[in-house]
């Protein structure tokens, strides 16, 4: 007799999570759909009519909450709630038969395979002998045999996912101990790149767009720390924020799938340029968190910009947003180097006389023509070895100077 599989729908926007979700189910017995958005997950939910639906709440269009409205709208879903109970039920009862069937099977097979092993286990370090023999076994043969064939699969949809394999959307990446943010982002600025410049930490992970070289947008999240756009305009005393009608207007806004910072200027809340003023301020804030970051791995991927951002109309130059930036960032043992060299770029003078520069490095802008070493750059400054050596590093950081 044929027992019918039970049927699970994925509904993610990434490939990958798609792929590594079908792979784990179906190598465990279950038959999985996925779709790429919600209105196919909700064309293909009718089709297969699924036991069990996974939906990533964050997707393009039509978000997860939009999904789940427009699936219990549908009278034959509209008890998913109760029925997914009953299988979580079910699920707990099979998964501890199957432990205490395999505590038994592993046990037996222990006692027949190691030697002094009997039925009747007295001794508790023989019993323990025992145990520890049938987990290493179980181990290597989930790391040799089944892990290997997981992350093969999953690596493969990766690449092709990022551009390493037939798409091409992966421009570089690399180590941030070997090559900083800011020296990543100047590359970016100096060969006018596209895309969406990814870096993931222990403790951060942030994203940063970018468009012809030019500085869109930025956001970032670290472990126990959330800052969010209504944070900023609550902040301000321009405004008399009431955080009920305000986290009312938010909760519109995901549900309609429509930008918050729009939302609140469609509501009258804000006006069009505070929109622009606070979305800019909100990025700034999530590059600083972002240009502390010293350990981990940047991706940088040709990519559209996201729908949520394509209505931001500020475009910043690269140098203007590292130089706020960079400022925070402690000295690096290279600029105490006398014999470094450190030689001003043109941009240099276009920040000048737009007023980016501070005292400091306005008057250290003249000392780097002719390629002094920063131990000359100190003698000839009215400013103290620190000041000098902190200026330069912000100046080269910036991408305004460069260092040989």
């Amino acid at each position: 007799m044929t027992i019918e599989k039970k049927k699970v729908l994925v509904v993610d926007d990434s490939p990958t999570v798609r792929r590594l979700v079908e792979l784990v189910l179906s190598q465990n017995g279950y038959e999985v759909y996925s779709a790429e958005d919600g209105e196919h997950g909700l064309d293909l939910a009718r089709e297969c009519d699924p036991d069990v639906v996974l939906v990533d709440f964050v997707m393009p269009r039509m978000n997860g909450h939009m999904f789940c409205k427009a699936l219990r709208e549908n009278e034959k879903f509209s008890n998913i709630p109760e029925d997914l109970i009953a299988k979580i039920d079910e699920v707990l009862k099979s998964v501890t038969d199957a432990d205490d069937s395999g505590e038994k099977d592993g046990v037996e097979q222990a006692e027949t395979e190691k030697h002094g092993c009997s039925t009747q286990v007295g001794d508790v370090s023989q019993l323990l002998d025992c145990i520890n023999d049938k987990f290493d076994k179980v181990v290597r043969t989930y790391f040799q045999k089944d892990f290997p064939v997981l992350m093969k699969n999953v690596m493969s949809d990766t690449l092709r996912e990022t551009g390493l394999i037939k798409h091409q959307v992966l421009i570089m990446s690399g180590d941030l101990s070997r090559m900083s943010l800011p020296e990543v982002m100047c590359f970016c600025g100096a060969t006018r790149q596209s895309g969406r410049l990814s870096i993931i930490s222990d403790e951060t992970f942030a994203e940063i767009f970018i468009e012809n070289g030019r500085f869109v947008f930025a956001t970032a999240s670290q472990k126990g720390k959330h800052k969010f756009l209504t944070d900023l305009i609550c902040q301000d005393n321009r405004f008399s924020c009431d955080t009920q009608s305000l986290a009312k207007i938010v909760e519109e806004a995901r549900e309609t799938n429509i930008p918050v910072g729009r939302f609140l200027v469609d509501k009258g809340v804000i006006s069009d340029d505070d929109l622009m003023y606070y979305l800019k301020q909100h990025a700034q804030d999530a590059l600083n968190t972002a240009l502390a970051t010293k350990q981990g791995n940047f991706f940088l991927e040709k990519d559209d910009l996201p729908f949520n951002l394509e209505d931001i109309k500020f475009r910043l130059p690269m140098f203007e947003v590292l130089l706020n930036g960079v400022r925070e960032l402690e000295l690096n043992s290279l600029f105490n180097d006398n014999d470094l060299v450190v030689t001003r770029m043109p941009q240099c003078a276009v920040a000048a006389q737009e007023g980016l520069l501070d005292e400091k490095e306005q008057g250290l802008m003249l000392l780097l023509d002719g390629a002094r070493s920063v131990g000359t750059v100190c003698k000839e400054s009215s400013f103290g070895d620190a000041d000098v050596r902190k200026a330069c590093q912000v100046l080269y950081l910036a991408g305004l100077a460069t260092i040989n």
